[in-house]
């Protein structure tokens, strides 16, 4: 080392190879300073780069999770829905047998009618879904919940309540034509209509459904076959006495399988379908009558 150089002397093995370099001083100090900073940064950069790496797996797992999260809420506010028709429906059906039995809800009855109007709850919540409002589609996942624990409780009570009531109905019920007559195509109602013959309105006391001739034709409730015979326009027909005001006809028929005085149960064939007297095809034509006035056929049928 001599003035402003440092001698490097590099030995082989061979001792007749050396070699030697000469390295500034002020270059030899700058390695000697910069070596330990290259390597202080490249600790550094090692640790920010593993931390980051750390930290863009954690945030791809939280994106995992959010979009699983998403997608169960999703699932859940189905099922809510579903939870919501299915309540509906026996309110629905509750309704119906109550006005075939003709029974409303007792003042002390424990049934509860909730309010209605303004959007829907299931409306409410595809809109939360849509903006991706998490905390506020909760709040309102949680105060559904509650309604429909509410709304199910009143509607069990209500059933049980019911079921009470039709034990004493029971009979009653038996006779009251409740099911479809016949498979088919409903293809006309209760109601006024133009006649397809005269093309003027009319009223039309009955329902029509269609089928082939010689579909089956069944009774809707026990009953007694009152009347057998043939009336213009309507053919061939049949008429069944169900006791407590109710009997049901039956027109166009083809083949009538029960005698005049016969009983007959819910779900016996007593017919088929036939397109005699004035008829565009075969059909059947159903009425049911209460205390000799013809009421619509589809207030009673429950299936």
């Amino acid at each position: 080392m001599g003035g402003n150089f440092y001698n490097i002397l590099i030995f082989s093995k061979k001792a007749s190879a050396i070699r030697r370099y000469r390295l500034p001083r002020l270059l030899a100090k700058l390695i000697c300073f910069a070596i330990p900073i290259f390597f202080i940064l490249l600790g550094y950069f090692s640790f920010d780069y593993v931390i980051m790496r750390q930290k863009v797996m954690e945030l791809s797992r939280l994106r995992e999770e959010t979009q699983l999260q998403r997608s169960q809420v999703h699932f859940f506010c189905e099922k809510i829905g579903e939870l919501e028709r299915k309540i509906a429906g026996m309110r629905e059906f509750d309704r119906r047998l109550r006005i075939l039995a003709n029974l409303e809800a007792s003042e002390g009855s424990t049934r509860r009618f909730f309010g209605i109007g303004g959007p829907s709850p299931e409306d409410i919540r595809e809109t939360l879904l849509l903006q991706r409002n998490e905390e506020e589609l909760m709040k309102q996942m949680r105060h559904d919940l509650e309604r429909l624990d509410e709304e199910a409780t009143a509607e069990g009570s209500s059933l049980k309540e019911l079921e009470s009531l039709l034990q004493n109905k029971r009979v009653q019920l038996t006779h009251t034509p409740s099911i479809w007559p016949a498979r088919g195509w409903f293809t006309s109602g209760f109601g006024y209509r133009i006649s397809p013959f005269t093309g003027l309105r009319q009223m039309h006391e009955g329902i029509d459904i269609s089928n082939r001739t010689g579909t089956p034709i069944f009774a809707p409730a026990d009953g007694l076959v009152t009347n057998i015979g043939r009336e213009w326009g309507f053919g061939k027909i049949l008429v069944i006495s169900h006791g407590f005001g109710f009997s049901t006809r039956y027109g166009h028929l083809h083949k009538i399988n029960v005698k005049i005085g016969q009983k007959v149960k819910r779900g016996q064939k007593i017919a088929e379908v036939g397109s005699s007297g004035k008829s565009t095809g075969p059909h059947l034509h159903y009425e049911v009558r209460e205390n000799g006035v013809p009421v619509n056929p589809m207030k009673y049928i429950l299936n």
